[in-house]
């Protein structure tokens, strides 16, 4: 079966973007956490990290789920628990700049994970990346099976490539 997308790309300055992604658990944020700060719940649905996460620190991230197991350095610039966690990631391919949201609502937890990008091209084939990712997620905290890559790309490549020149061709919010 193949996933839906569910990403949007959105302007948010002259050369800035936002590609966010929505999850919803049915647990509070505080017990959601965990799966973004606990190195053995990352590495569950992500990647393994050493060295010890403080604001402003760095640690050293391995992604467990790519070929040839690379390492990245996160930097984290951002962490006010349970509900907001942002990220710098730096690898051979460049620097990503990631943040995760948390909200309690009635139902559980709300999660907003927003890629900050210059590129919007880039999202063909980053979303489906992240979609991959944020349902081995929801499949690792509820004991579900893992997703399989091959089923979000390429195939939500193309769902992917219309949102980034929807957002390309939108106004400027500035």
């Amino acid at each position: 079966m193949q996933p839906e997308p569910t990403g949007r790309v959105i302007r948010t300055g002259t050369e800035s973007y936002d590609l966010i992604l929505h999850r919803g658990f049915p647990e509070p944020a505080a017990a959601v956490w965990p799966s973004f700060t606990n190195p053995d719940q990352t590495a569950q649905w992500f990647g393994r990290w050493e060295r010890s996460p403080v604001r402003g620190g760095t640690v050293d991230l391995q992604l467990l789920f790519e070929e040839g197991l690379p390492w990245s350095r996160v930097r984290i610039a951002e962490c006010v628990s349970p509900e907001l966690l942002r990220l710098l990631v730096e690898d051979e391919y460049g620097g990503w700049d990631l943040e995760i949201r948390l909200r309690n609502e009635p139902a559980g937890t709300a999660l907003d994970f927003i890629h900050h990008l210059e590129d919007p091209q880039a999202v063909s084939s980053i979303g489906p990346g992240w979609e991959y990712y944020l349902d081995h997620l929801m499949a690792a905290r509820s004991g579900g099976p893992a997703p399989d890559f091959k089923d979000y790309f390429p195939s939500q490549e193309a769902y992917f490539a219309a949102q980034a020149e929807a957002a390309a061709d939108s106004p400027d919010p500035a």
